[in-house]
């Protein structure tokens, strides 16, 4: 594609894992379509991870389509830079377009137009599959400290000593908040956690690692529509980490390690710092979240019988001699406190898609990656079809059905002539077992 193109039967927005899959299987369905990047492929990888950064599912749960993980990876954790060579591998023959970035997606003509930076392009169909975490959710105290305390989120963070000298504060302990403390605390580094409400669970349990349990506990496959309660869709990723081989986080074993935990962030001042009380909440909180996925487990080998190790604790959860109470106060200045790192989620960057489907939070809305919108497709977003889809576990199941939706659509588009490609030789084969593996 160059810049006198001026159409695709497909645009898919996003070169990461999601948008390569649904392209992988647009390509077995015959389907003409293009995928655009504004960076590289895999961008968001290679530019909001940090350096040590590691996948916390083991690497037999990484299923792209048709990709047989490298021999000798056995159950480790991948690597940031082994996911991007993984991706850009996979990439290999796709019709990918880096360093093309889109402007807007609005309706036009019979179908969509979508501007980039190279041009103007018409499509049947849009796929986005990009900007789903790309937007760092910042609170607004933030404003209120003092200009001279470096502030950045977590997709900025790279390494310890690229920090300026001095105590470093993290807001926020989900997985990247508890994983950014823990490293800096293994460097020497002075760290302070301003904690959450979030669960926890052990690396492994009864002799298998805790995604091992999930996956065959069927949690993974929960679907979204028999989700009773709206806010687990919000919940944030237990604490965990997949960096030195995998291990159990906890505010315990965290606090062990040096780091000194605080509530809430709940005020800034200039230098001085508010504290909620909410700390001795946020620890049980989370003990009994790994209480509960030990529980779950245990049930599940008493009724099937299977051979199991008998239960066990990690030594990372053991309980702290009781406190003598945390501060609700701090003076940034008398801590040297000279780093804020925002690790406080993120959310979708799709102030490019003029389509009347974004929803208060900028998130398309869709039903199994279908918008209303005739030819307007999601893919990669959490919670797309089940609890799984977010992550590379789940990918290739949801790029199949996008893929399937989108060829049918042509199909009654075009008639025959076009039904004739969703039947192309192989096509079937590569699909169906995706679809009925993840049923």
């Amino acid at each position: 594609m160059n810049r006198t193109s001026s159409h695709a039967d497909v645009v898919i927005v996003g070169a990461g894992q999601a948008g390569l899959a649904v392209s992988y299987y647009l390509r077995a369905l015959g389907v003409d379509h293009v995928v655009l990047e504004r960076g590289q492929i895999a961008e968001s990888w290679r530019s909001a991870r940090w350096d040590s950064f590691t996948l916390v599912t083991p690497n037999w749960m990484t299923r792209l389509p048709g990709y047989t993980m490298p021999a000798g990876t056995g159950g480790d954790f991948l690597p940031r830079n082994a996911v991007v060579a993984m991706l850009e591998r996979f990439a290999d023959g796709l019709p990918v377009h880096t360093g093309t970035e889109v402007l807007s997606v609005a309706c036009g003509g019979d179908g969509y137009q979508v501007v980039t930076t190279i041009g103007q392009i018409t499509a049947r169909a849009v796929v986005v599959a990009g900007g789903g975490q790309r937007r760092p959710l910042i609170p607004g105290l933030a404003s209120g400290l003092a200009a001279d305390i470096h502030q950045l989120d977590a997709s900025r963070y790279r390494r310890p000593d690229a920090l300026p000298p001095g105590a470093v504060l993290v807001v926020g302990s989900g997985q990247s908040g508890a994983q950014i403390a823990d490293e800096l605390a293994a460097a020497g580094r002075e760290v302070l956690l301003a904690t959450s409400r979030v669960p926890r669970i052990p690396r492994r349990y009864r002799g298998r690692d805790v995604h091992e349990w999930a996956v065959e506990l069927g949690l993974y496959d929960q679907r979204t529509d028999a989700v009773a309660d709206p806010a687990a869709f919000r919940e944030p990723h237990p604490m965990l980490s997949g960096a030195r081989g995998g291990h159990t986080l906890s505010y315990q074993q965290l606090a062990r390690d040096g780091v000194r935990l605080l509530g809430r962030l709940a005020g800034a001042e200039g230098r001085s710092l508010r504290f909620g009380p909410d700390l001795p909440e946020h620890i049980q909180y989370a003990d009994q979240r790994a209480a509960q996925f030990r529980s779950t487990v245990d049930e599940y080998i008493a009724r099937t019988g299977i051979a199991a190790p008998p239960p066990d604790t990690d030594p990372a959860e053991r309980a702290l001699p009781a406190s003598q109470g945390f501060p609700d106060r701090l003076d940034a200045r008398a801590e040297h406190i000279s780093t804020v790192i925002w690790c406080t989620g993120f959310g979708p960057e799709t102030s490019w898609l003029r389509v009347p489907v974004l929803t208060h939070d900028g998130s398309p809305a869709h039903t199994g990656g279908t918008t209303a919108f005739p030819g307007l497709y999601v893919a990669g977003y959490p919670w797309l079809s089940n609890r799984g889809s977010g992550i590379l576990y789940g990918v290739a199941a949801d790029g199949a059905r996008v893929a399937q939706h989108i060829a049918a659509d042509a199909s009654g588009r075009a008639g025959q002539a076009a039904a004739t490609r969703q039947d192309a030789p192989g096509a079937r084969a590569i699909i169906e077992p995706v679809l009925t593996a993840s049923a």
